[in-house]
This record gives structure tokens, C-alpha cells and sequence, in this order.
């Protein structure tokens, strides 16, 4: 899961994979949280064992999200996790920081998987991907709104020809997915809000229907 082109020091950028021939690569609540615990771990200057921490120091998810990791090397803006793929808006904050992260993050992620699942090989499709934003502020938007209501494609296949228009069950599914940032931008108090540095992103968000917003930007 590394990448060959270098990464500017803070700039804005697009990460995205997706599991090998568009496989499953989250089955399980486990696969979900581990994670999202490696996100918030794999973004330090220090290097952590995932298996030690939650086998013998005994810690629990909500614990490893508020563990003291040493300096972050980028910042996370949004994210979210859907079944085949993973989408990131990060910042990069050290030189070679976005590398590093997506290397501790991407190993340490396949070498769990294939041993839970007991398969072997490569899980990721190739190398993740990567689109600088730059100045686009209106890519920017589009992506705050896209990164949060892509988890929409679970249940609606159909959503970006309904979005124009979304129903009540679309906002209710967003208000109950797990796997994204929306919720901490909807206000609710989870330990998840920790993998955020929302001060280092444009504030979009001017009403407080956040669902609203997230469509609005999608649409700019």
C-alpha cells in the first residue's frame, strides 16, 4: 500500500482504495473497529503494536482512541468505511507523512485481516489512490459531502439519482452508520471524533442540518 509520488506538506488530499478485484475487505464489527483503531494509531511519529495493546495491556476500543500516540503526522478531515473500499480527506502535516500513515495503516490492516479470515495474498487492489485538492475549494465541498454520504450506496444503490430529493429513511440511515465521520459532525459525542482535526479544514457547515449540508456541498 505504498505510493511512489511524494505528498506536499499541507496540502489536501483524496485517499481511497478498494479491496482486490472490489472484494469484501469489512465482514465483521471487529474488521470495523480494528480499523478505525489503526487510523487513530497509525497517525503518530511513534510505532505501535495494535495485538499488544488490546491482548495483553488489555485495552478496549473506546481506550485505544483516547491513547496518547505522540506527535500526529497528518489530519484527518472525514472518512468513511463502506464494505469494499474506504475513503479519506487528509492533510499532510510532516514531510512523508501521508506514506508513512497509509503504510502502518494498510499493512497492519491486511496482516489482521488475513489471519482473522485466514486467507492470504494481497487485500488491497494495488496501490491506494491519491488526488490532490489544491485550491479547488469547490472539490473540497463536493468531497466533505460525497465522504459522508457515500455510505448512502449500502442501502440505496441508487442514491445519486435520488439524492436531489432524499427521503426521510436516507437521513435516519446516515444518523445510525457507524462507520463515517457524520456523526461527529452531527453533534453526537463518540470517542471516534478523536481521529478528527476538524480546525485544520474549511468550516462548510452553516445551518444545523448537517444532512443538508453534506447534500448542498455534494452538489456545488
Amino acid at each position: 500500500m505504498l505510493h511512489k509520488d511524494p505528498f506536499i506538506t499541507g496540502e489536501y488530499y483524496h485517499i481511497y482504495n478498494r479491496g482486490i478485484d472490489k472484494r469484501v475487505i469489512f465482514k465483521l464489527k471487529k474488521d470495523y473497529e480494528r480499523f478505525v483503531m489503526l487510523m487513530y494509531l497509525a497517525n503518530s511519529d511513534n510505532s505501535f503494536r495494535l495485538d499488544n495493546i488490546l491482548n495483553h495491556q488489555q485495552k478496549t476500543f473506546d481506550e485505544v482512541l483516547v491513547m496518547e500516540r505522540g506527535k500526529p503526522i497528518v489530519s484527518i478531515g472525514s472518512w468513511c468505511l463502506m464494505t469494499n473500499h474506504f475513503h479519506l480527506l487528509i492533510r499532510q502535516e510532516t514531510d512523508g507523512g501521508i506514506t508513512k500513515f497509509m503504510r502502518k495503516l494498510g499493512v497492519g490492516y491486511s496482516m489482521y485481516f488475513n489471519i482473522r479470515h485466514e486467507r492470504s495474498g494481497a487485500l488491497f487492489g494495488g496501490l491506494f489512490k491519491s488526488k490532490l485538492i489544491g485550491t479547488d475549494d469547490n472539490y473540497m465541498r463536493q468531497l466533505f459531502g460525497y465522504i459522508h454520504i457515500n455510505p448512502l450506496e449500502i442501502k440505496f444503490p441508487i442514491w445519486e439519482n435520488q439524492i436531489k430529493k432524499p427521503s426521510k429513511d436516507m437521513k435516519k440511515f446516515l444518523e445510525s452508520y457507524e462507520y463515517s465521520s457524520y456523526l461527529d459532525y452531527f453533534g453526537v459525542d463518540r470517542v471516534e471524533k478523536n481521529l478528527l482535526k476538524t480546525e485544520n479544514f474549511p468550516n462548510y457547515f452553516q445551518t444545523t442540518n448537517c444532512f443538508q449540508d453534506f447534500v448542498d456541498n455534494y452538489f456545488i
